[in-house]
């Protein structure tokens, strides 16, 4: 169809609407390539040129959109185009930097002809990694940074380099990993008298912290109750004397530890909570990280009481007996997995390199900026590194716990 129009009359490929808009910024938009080379076999270079009422080109909103393939193929047909500026100043790389748009972005890095547009400011002096900070998208910030080709020290109009602007990215988990990520590129915080630099007060982590510690206390507080309550419902019940039938045994007396061991870090986990929800400050952060390890490690405990209370009164040979023991060890295996993965701020080599650099001027001076105007987040990477020992000890306890019931 959109041949035969354009057959027909081919002016209309360069035709405007209200917006500036023309044929190509649609066909752009939706990144259909065959309509986009037809439209292209029916206008001059220069109509990939035009720009619409905000001074997007149609290789902007291809870039926009993410479309790769129609981002290749606009500047196959007019490579003067990569060069076209919006209202703003920004290139196609701006927007799709601020977009997240990582194919666009993986492309024009591999591509030699548009290397002199990857440090390009804009009218506030951004460069397209400047944006992709603000916009917390952590893709395309490792993908420039990974690149080599990125100067990661370029301040902006406002004396701004892509670090400074970190703390205005989307949220705390994603700052810290934009943090690390730079540091460990060697990116640097603009020249400012250490007495003039502001500490980050963290009023967003602080609401959450208030609003998490409010539920989680509630659970806490059940968990507490549930493990109580285990105690006078014993696995393999009582005898007429009042012991325990199991007593002596060895899976008895690890559910009464583990039960215990709950119900203790799981009152301790409440009252941290509790303090930590009465003095909203970041100073009570460390308590409510110290409630959070207790919650976790009282549910753990709990979960393996259970388990071992349903093996204890089992039959050695039972084949649910053993099809419960690797379901439950499979099952807690990948849960920590993904909690640990979830709540790494980056690789593992990018954060023993932030604990460990240091040996040059440079690295120390950038870690003391850091540790100065961010020291929640120095806390957070520590506190990474505790919750990926207690994960890995746990998960030994878990195993262990697993062939010690299947050899019973």
């Amino acid at each position: 169809m959109v041949s035969l129009l354009l057959q027909w009359r081919e002016e209309l490929a360069t035709q405007l609407d209200s917006s500036q808009s023309t044929p190509l910024h649609y066909a752009s938009s939706d990144g259909d390539c065959s309509i986009i080379q037809e439209i292209l076999k029916h206008t001059p270079p220069s109509a990939t040129q035009l720009q619409d009422s905000e001074g997007l080109s149609a290789l902007h909103v291809a870039a926009l959109m993410g479309h790769a393939a129609a981002v290749r193929l606009l500047l196959k047909f007019s490579p003067a185009s990569a060069d076209i500026r919006d209202n703003h100043g920004r290139t196609f790389l701006h927007v799709a930097a601020m977009r997240g748009q990582v194919s666009v972005i993986s492309y024009a890095i591999k591509n030699r002809m548009l290397v002199h547009i990857l440090n390009e400011q804009d009218n506030e002096g951004n460069t397209p990694l400047h944006l992709a900070v603000v916009a917390g998208e952590y893709k395309v910030i490792s993908k420039l940074l990974y690149s080599g080709k990125v100067q990661n020290h370029i301040m902006n109009n406002a004396g701004h380099t892509p670090s400074d602007l970190a703390e205005k990215s989307t949220g705390f988990y994603t700052m810290v990993r934009i943090i690390l990520k730079l540091y460990v590129s060697g990116a640097q915080f603009r020249p400012q008298r250490q007495d003039h630099i502001v500490e980050w007060n963290g009023q967003d982590i602080i609401k959450w912290q208030v609003t998490s510690s409010k539920y989680l206390a509630i659970v806490s507080t059940l968990v507490a109750t549930i493990a109580f309550s285990a105690t006078f419902n014993m696995p393999g019940s009582y005898r007429s004397d009042g012991k325990a039938n199991l007593n002596g045994d060895r899976l008895y007396n690890a559910f009464v530890m583990l039960d215990a061991i709950a119900v203790t870090t799981s009152v301790v986990a409440t009252i941290l909570l509790v303090y930590g929800k009465t003095a909203q400050s970041h100073r009570s952060w460390p308590s409510f990280i110290i409630a959070m390890y207790s919650l976790w490690l009282s549910l753990i405990c709990m979960l393996l009481a259970f388990f071992i209370s349903i093996i204890a009164v089992m039959d050695k040979n039972n084949s649910i007996r053993i099809g419960l023991t690797r379901e439950m060890y499979q099952g807690l295996y990948i849960l920590m997995m993904m909690l640990t993965k979830a709540a790494m701020p980056g690789s593992v080599k990018g954060i023993l390199m932030f604990l460990m650099r240091g040996c040059l001027e440079q690295e120390r001076r950038e870690k003391r900026r850091i540790r100065r105007q961010y020291p929640l987040i120095v806390f957070y990477i520590f506190n990474i590194i505790v919750f990926t020992v207690v994960t890995t000890m746990a998960l030994i306890a878990i195993d262990v716990t697993g062939n010690q019931s299947l050899q019973y």
